[in-house]
């Protein structure tokens, strides 16, 4: 795995107008590719915002005409791009994080397996992990609430994944859990954590942004504010191996009195 530059985005989503949030996310993604970045991680429920009753009709086949369109976008500008969106299987929803290469095509998804509240009347929990090799290493996916289930973490982790990308909607008022959650799924497993918030509110939630970049020893090496912001950071694997080359959390891990 080579140094690469990544990008967390944070912005305000508009409740079942999937065509403004596509815009104004087409729109961002163009101005950071002037950047030189290699890789963006949007909000959680890109397209549709916090999924509902009212809304989970605006839920999509993936492939679809969303990915379609920020596949479109990744090639255009030669990034990576993972959000997550409202997916639709038959009659059930899933709250799905995609990862699209520089080419358009869609690299792999990751079912959210850790509905939040009132997520557990609409979403269908997933119930596998997923992680990707790619030219910026092996990327492993999650979504919001996921982080707060070590677990899951540790088993991308197993599964050699060199980075942590999470797209999220992470409300208010738990900035105080957000920061302890991807500062502690990056130290534990001594990973690169790449983490985007939304802003804005919904029916039932206000959002803090705060999308942040975490390093493998749980420090944040970029962390955006409360309004529409973009952050930029470098991925250093140097710094993994530097950490590693010191401890190494995952040969000193007993499993033999796991249950």
């Amino acid at each position: 795995m080579d140094k690469f530059k990544a990008a967390v985005v944070q912005m305000n989503l508009r409740e079942k107008d999937v065509n403004t949030n596509l815009k104004r996310a087409t729109e961002i993604v163009g101005k950071i590719a002037k950047e030189d970045v290699d890789i963006v991680c949007l909000p959680e429920y890109l397209t549709t915002g916090q999924l509902s009753d009212s809304i989970s009709g605006s839920a999509e086949s993936i492939p679809g005409s969303s990915t379609e369109t920020m596949g479109d976008v990744a090639e255009e500008h030669g990034v990576y791009i993972v959000f997550s969106m409202a997916e639709k299987v038959d009659q059930k929803r899933y709250n799905t994080a995609v990862l699209i290469g520089p080419e358009g095509d869609v690299l792999g998804k990751h079912r959210k397996m850790h509905r939040f509240l009132d997520e557990r009347a609409v979403v269908t929990p997933g119930d596998s992990y997923t992680v990707v090799s790619t030219d910026l290493g092996k990327l492993g996916l999650m979504v919001c609430y996921d982080a707060v289930f070590p677990e899951l973490s540790r088993n991308l982790a197993l599964m050699d994944a060199d980075v942590l990308l999470m797209p999220s909607n992470w409300p208010d008022p738990f900035k105080p859990q957000w920061e302890i959650a991807t500062s502690a799924r990056a130290l534990d497993n001594q990973l690169w954590v790449i983490a985007a918030n939304r802003i804005g509110g919904s029916d039932n939630y206000t959002y803090f942004g705060g999308s942040r970049i975490v390093d493998p020893t749980g420090c944040p090496v970029v962390e955006c504010g409360g309004g529409e912001e973009v952050a930029v950071g470098t991925i250093d694997p140097a710094v993994t191996k530097s950490f590693k080359d010191v401890i190494n959390f995952l040969e000193d891990r007993r499993d033999d009195y796991t249950l």
